[in-house]
Protein backbone atom coordinates (compact mmCIF):
# COMPACT_ATOMS: atom_id res chain seq x y z
CA UNK A 1 0.00 0.00 0.00
CA UNK A 2 0.70 3.64 -0.75
CA UNK A 3 0.28 6.62 1.76
CA UNK A 4 1.13 9.81 -0.13
CA UNK A 5 1.91 12.36 2.59
CA UNK A 6 0.70 15.89 2.98
CA UNK A 7 2.13 18.99 5.38
CA UNK A 8 -1.20 20.08 7.49
CA UNK A 9 1.06 22.53 9.98
CA UNK A 10 2.29 25.15 7.76
CA UNK A 11 4.18 26.23 11.00
CA UNK A 12 6.27 22.79 11.00
CA UNK A 13 6.55 21.93 7.00
CA UNK A 14 8.76 19.36 7.83
CA UNK A 15 5.99 17.38 9.36
CA UNK A 16 4.17 14.70 7.08
CA UNK A 17 0.78 12.94 7.66
CA UNK A 18 0.12 9.98 5.59
CA UNK A 19 -3.06 9.86 3.61
CA UNK A 20 -4.62 6.43 3.00
CA UNK A 21 -5.07 5.59 -0.90
CA UNK A 22 -5.54 2.78 -3.18
CA UNK A 23 -2.69 4.70 -5.42
CA UNK A 24 -0.97 1.73 -7.91
CA UNK A 25 2.89 2.07 -7.39
CA UNK A 26 2.89 3.79 -10.58
CA UNK A 27 0.98 6.44 -9.86
CA UNK A 28 1.87 7.06 -6.22
CA UNK A 29 5.52 7.33 -8.05
CA UNK A 30 4.41 9.79 -10.74
CA UNK A 31 1.79 11.88 -9.39
CA UNK A 32 3.47 12.30 -5.37
CA UNK A 33 5.99 14.66 -4.42
CA UNK A 34 6.61 12.27 -1.44
CA UNK A 35 5.24 9.40 -0.28
CA UNK A 36 5.47 5.91 1.89
CA UNK A 37 4.88 2.53 0.96
CA UNK A 38 4.91 -0.32 3.23
CA UNK A 39 7.16 -3.24 3.23
CA UNK A 40 6.76 -6.22 6.01
CA UNK A 41 10.18 -7.82 6.64
CA UNK A 42 11.91 -10.40 9.51
CA UNK A 43 13.28 -7.85 11.83
CA UNK A 44 16.63 -8.72 13.90
CA UNK A 45 14.84 -10.97 16.03
CA UNK A 46 13.33 -13.09 12.73
CA UNK A 47 9.81 -11.54 13.53
CA UNK A 48 7.65 -9.82 11.47
CA UNK A 49 7.29 -6.10 11.46
CA UNK A 50 6.01 -3.67 9.63
CA UNK A 51 8.25 -1.19 7.84
CA UNK A 52 7.28 1.91 5.72
CA UNK A 53 10.13 3.61 2.83
CA UNK A 54 9.86 7.12 2.06
CA UNK A 55 9.77 8.08 -1.18
CA UNK A 56 10.32 11.03 -3.17
CA UNK A 57 9.46 12.37 -6.65
CA UNK A 58 12.70 15.07 -6.56
CA UNK A 59 15.88 13.79 -5.87
CA UNK A 60 16.91 14.68 -2.30
CA UNK A 61 20.13 14.24 -0.27
CA UNK A 62 20.44 12.70 2.67
CA UNK A 63 20.21 16.26 4.61
CA UNK A 64 16.83 16.84 2.89
CA UNK A 65 15.82 13.56 3.64
CA UNK A 66 16.33 13.65 7.29
CA UNK A 67 14.76 16.92 7.71
CA UNK A 68 11.06 15.18 7.63
CA UNK A 69 9.22 13.95 10.33
CA UNK A 70 7.16 11.00 9.50
CA UNK A 71 3.39 10.30 10.73
CA UNK A 72 2.54 6.52 11.44
CA UNK A 73 -0.38 5.67 8.49
CA UNK A 74 -1.84 3.62 11.61
CA UNK A 75 -1.42 5.37 15.04
CA UNK A 76 0.30 8.79 13.99
CA UNK A 77 3.16 8.35 16.14
CA UNK A 78 6.32 9.81 14.49
CA UNK A 79 8.15 7.23 12.75
CA UNK A 80 11.76 6.24 13.17
CA UNK A 81 14.23 6.24 10.53
CA UNK A 82 16.22 2.31 10.75
CA UNK A 83 17.93 2.64 7.53
CA UNK A 84 19.50 4.87 5.64
CA UNK A 85 18.01 5.84 1.71
CA UNK A 86 19.08 3.77 -1.02
CA UNK A 87 19.02 6.83 -4.08
CA UNK A 88 18.23 10.10 -4.02
CA UNK A 89 14.58 9.17 -4.68
CA UNK A 90 14.07 5.97 -2.91
CA UNK A 91 14.69 7.60 0.90
CA UNK A 92 14.68 5.91 4.24
CA UNK A 93 13.25 3.54 5.77
CA UNK A 94 11.16 4.10 8.59
CA UNK A 95 9.25 1.91 11.78
CA UNK A 96 6.94 3.13 14.40
CA UNK A 97 7.91 2.40 17.90
CA UNK A 98 4.38 2.55 18.92
CA UNK A 99 2.81 0.02 16.20
CA UNK A 100 5.68 -2.48 16.31
CA UNK A 101 6.18 -2.57 20.22
CA UNK A 102 5.77 -5.62 22.01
Amino acid sequence: MNYPLHNENKKHPEILTPIHSSYSDEYAERMCDLYLSDHIERNEQGELQEYYRLHARDWHTPEMALAYDIKCPKCGAILKQVARQNSGTELGLYTCKVCNKD
